[in-house]
């Protein structure tokens, strides 16, 4: 079984642990501190996910979330606000996330009820 590679973008310090949490469930993580980096990796990388911080300094995380659908339609994402909203997301629901292409938890929890 191939191991999936998730792109994780966020500028906090809590991206090392947020990495080593993704690692620990099996998923090769490759760590971007910005939008910059993000789109460095995007283009010389295969990635089979991302995990975006909305709160990105430029390229914004929306305008980086924008670019990745225009140049990677289809890509799974997991999008967040705050890193306390994603430390609280079970394994389960980002596993679901980068599965069916659900762009947040809370869009996944209500179309889970």
């Amino acid at each position: 079984m191939n191991t999936r590679r998730i792109l994780c973008v966020h500028e906090g310090p809590e991206l090392q642990q947020l990495t080593e949490t993704l690692r620990v469930e099996g998923y090769e993580v490759l760590p971007a501190a910005n939008g910059t980096k993000a789109l460095d990796l995007l283009s010389s990388q295969e990635i089979d996910g991302v995990v975006l911080d909305y709160d990105l300094s430029a390229p914004g995380g929306y305008s980086l979330r924008n670019r990745i659908q225009h140049e990677r339609p289809g890509m799974p994402m997991l999008l967040f606000n705050d890193v306390e909203e994603l430390r609280h997301t079970p394994i389960e629901v980002f596993r679901a996330c980068m599965d069916e292409n659900v762009e947040s938890a809370f869009a996944l929890a209500l179309s889970l009820n």
